[in-house]
């Protein structure tokens, strides 16, 4: 099996992604379909204290020795391929001993869950009723909270970090404890 993982970008623009690469990658291998999977982590490239999510992507590639030989062509196809994603691509392989490679599937299931066979419930007329009582019972606030806040922070142009989040706080607090109060009236 090969896993590709993609470090450093989106994991739901990976699904669009991965989808579009998946049968070029398992042509350039000469594998079957349910040979390849895809690792997207919701995960971040970081570099001297700042985010280079989605502008550097790091791929990683666990492939079997003995497909070592097709690495150039799929450098060549996925730098193409994830031109779009990210600015900078950096593309690792890590091959392994097909011996030492150990996968269990349970044969009660399909490998791989699909569109034709993933369970999609059905709502529950009496769950959404419900949700609709909690939604009616809980207005957000709409007032000027930011307002509050910027003019403590005028009157205390001096105010330490801690001073201002404390005021923030209790500015919060002193806002929900109305919303509240002006609800139950």
């Amino acid at each position: 099996m090969i896993i590709v993982s993609l470090l450093g970008t989106d994991p739901y623009n990976a699904i669009d992604y991965t989808k579009r690469i998946h049968k070029g990658l398992t042509e350039i291998y000469g594998i079957d379909s349910n040979d390849l999977e895809f690792f997207a982590p919701a995960s971040f490239i970081i570099h001297d204290g700042m985010e280079q999510t989605s502008y550097h992507l790091n791929v990683r590639i666990e492939a079997p020795y003995d497909l070592q030989d097709r690495e150039e062509a799929a450098v060549n196809y996925l730098k193409d391929a994830f031109k779009d994603l990210a600015i900078h691509v950096r593309i690792l392989f890590s091959y392994f001993d097909s011996e030492h490679e150990h996968v269990f599937f349970d044969s009660d299931y399909p490998a791989f869950m699909t569109e034709s066979n993933v369970v999609k419930a059905d709502s529950h007329h009496e769950e959404a009723e419900e949700e609709e009582d909690f939604a009616e019972e809980e207005e957000p606030y709409m007032g000027d909270i930011i307002g509050e806040f910027d003019a403590y922070v005028r009157e205390h142009p001096d105010a330490t970090d801690r001073e201002v989040y404390e005021a923030l706080t209790g500015i919060r607090k002193d806002v929900n404890d109305r919303h509240r109060n002006k609800k139950k009236d």
